[in-house]
């Protein structure tokens, strides 16, 4: 690294636009070869000197001469920028003292980011006499090395540079390969940028041109998480791509990481694929050894969150769970307790005292959904007879995070409990239970006490109910003794304005004709 850049300092006057973008490029491949280690130079303090001096220069000089770059050499350039700050960014003073790690924080990130700003609002501005010249390769890559330098640039009118991105890529989408349309749209779901055009006209033009065969396993991954992370519906696309997972001879192709991310984002898009998480979960379990902590929990989550109770998976997932227990944060922890209540396959070997004493060393750390997930973890194992022992104060903990939870009463809601006073009844609104559930109405029956539950549509996926729904059924039934009875919103729907067809719908539901 240290020849390259002398010699690069000792060439600048003669060097082309195409000479700094390979230089530019060079740069993070280095770092990565090297490691985060001091410089191994012997004179350390006149290196460190000289080393700062030059990529001090080079950088100047680089920035100075933007305006004269073509399009290729400035996506090109802009991208080594950009996986420098990816290699050098987050570690701030833990970087070795004269480091060329810590030298190039100090140069491209600074105080508060403020170099890293600079540096990329200039380029920005720099690209957009030339920006209708980029062909789709070049534009992919400029817009994946911002997304991620993290990098996004606002102006007055409350556009972003992206927004101006985006008006450059859609006309030219039919031109961008599988490459070029992941990057792209990782780019912009790294940093939350959201455009509903672009990512709703790359999806169309995914499926129109059937692109699908032509993407490899890590631009399929990274795709579906785009459009899950942007929160981009395009439900054509995750069904096409669920398809064609599933009609695939084997996933072998798919690393660990991607099984998971691919299973997180149609759990987080509330897409019921039942024959894609069946194929990845098979893939899974062949692979089961090979996750990271983040990895299975993700995994975990997204079987649960989306219904999909496959009762093998969870069982072989446990061991490399419990392997994996010490290296959770703590909403690892609350997901993957919160995963198997919902599964309801009992695992001893994974929550036994060192998964408590693991909770209890992260006291501090859940947040109210995460001890609100305790809570409910706690309730299974009291359901399944555990003796599992929690301190009661972090129990309580848990339970108060649980009821801090503010009712949101819908219109389809309070329609049902109209109808439900209209029949002669007297609902219980928001009753809450002993265990912290709250039901939309409790009403009493021929002496039963049955608890109504008004499911909107956040409470399935297609016409199967979430794991939140089917958990919340499960233990008001088991350990409430309460009967719970649902109103699907589609049923309700489908009754109009006719009152005396929803009060005949209750009756019948309840048992009173």
């Amino acid at each position: 690294l240290e020849e390259a850049i002398e010699a690069t300092f000792n060439h600048l006057d003669i060097l082309s636009p195409r000479d700094m973008a390979a230089f530019w490029t060079a740069v993070p491949q280095f770092l990565r070869k090297r490691g985060r280690g001091p410089s191994k130079r012997h004179d350390e303090d006149q290196d460190e000197q000289q080393l700062h001096l030059q990529f001090d220069k080079i950088l100047v000089h680089t920035l100075e001469e933007i305006p004269a770059f073509g399009y290729r050499d400035l996506a090109q350039t802009t991208l080594g920028f950009a996986k420098i700050v990816k290699n050098i960014g987050g570690h701030g003073k833990r970087l070795p003292e004269g480091s060329p790690q810590q030298i190039l924080h100090n140069l491209f990130i600074g105080e508060n980011s403020q170099n890293k700003e600079f540096i990329f609002s200039h380029i920005a501005v720099a690209s957009l006499p030339i920006l209708q010249d980029f062909d789709a390769r070049s534009l992919s890559n400029f817009i994946y090395a911002y997304g991620l330098a993290e990098y996004v640039l606002k102006f007055e009118d409350g556009s972003t540079f992206f927004d101006i991105l985006a008006l450059e890529a859609i006309p030219n989408l039919t031109k961008f390969n599988s490459f070029d349309i992941s990057n792209m749209l990782w780019g912009y779901s790294n940093v939350k940028a959201s455009n509903p055009r672009l990512f709703e006209e790359t999806g169309d033009v995914v499926i129109a041109r059937d692109l699908l065969k032509t993407f490899n396993p890590q631009d399929i991954t990274n795709m579906i998480w785009a459009y899950s992370t942007a929160e981009e519906l395009h439900p054509k696309l995750f069904e096409e791509v669920a398809d064609h997972i599933a009609s695939l001879d084997n996933l072998g192709g798919f690393i660990p990481q991607a099984l998971s991310n691919i299973a997180w984002a149609y759990a987080t898009a509330n897409e019921s694929q039942p024959k894609l998480f069946k194929k990845i979960a098979d893939a899974v379990i062949k692979k089961e050894t090979e996750f990271t902590s983040q990895g299975i929990t993700n995994l975990l989550w997204a079987y649960a969150t989306n219904g999909q109770i496959d009762q093998h998976l969870f069982k072989s997932l446990a061991p490399t769970a419990t392997a994996l227990v010490r290296k959770c944060n703590s909403q690892d922890l609350a997901n993957i307790a919160w995963s198997y209540a919902v599964a309801n396959v009992s695992a001893p070997s994974l929550f036994n005292q060192d998964f408590i004493n693991s909770c209890l060393e992260k006291n501090d750390e859940f947040t109210l959904e995460g001890l609100s997930q305790l809570h409910q973890w706690h309730l299974w194992q009291e359901d399944l007879n555990s003796n599992i022992d929690c301190p009661h104060h972090f129990k309580e903990k848990c339970y108060e995070a649980f009821l801090s939870r503010v009712p949101r009463p819908s219109a389809l809601q309070d329609d049902v409990i109209s109808e439900l006073s209209s029949i002669g009844l007297q609902p219980e609104e928001e009753k809450l239970t002993e265990r912290g559930y709250r039901l939309d109405a409790l009403v009493e029956v021929n002496g039963e006490k049955i608890g109504i539950e008004v499911d909107g549509p956040s409470h399935f996926l297609g016409r199967k109910p979430t794991g939140s729904t089917i958990l919340k059924h499960r233990q008001v039934t088991t350990l409430e003794g309460i009967r719970i009875v649902s109103v699907p919103y589609w049923e309700w729907d489908k009754l109009g304005k006719d009152r005396s067809k929803k009060q005949q719908y209750l009756r019948a539901l309840l048992g009173l004709n």
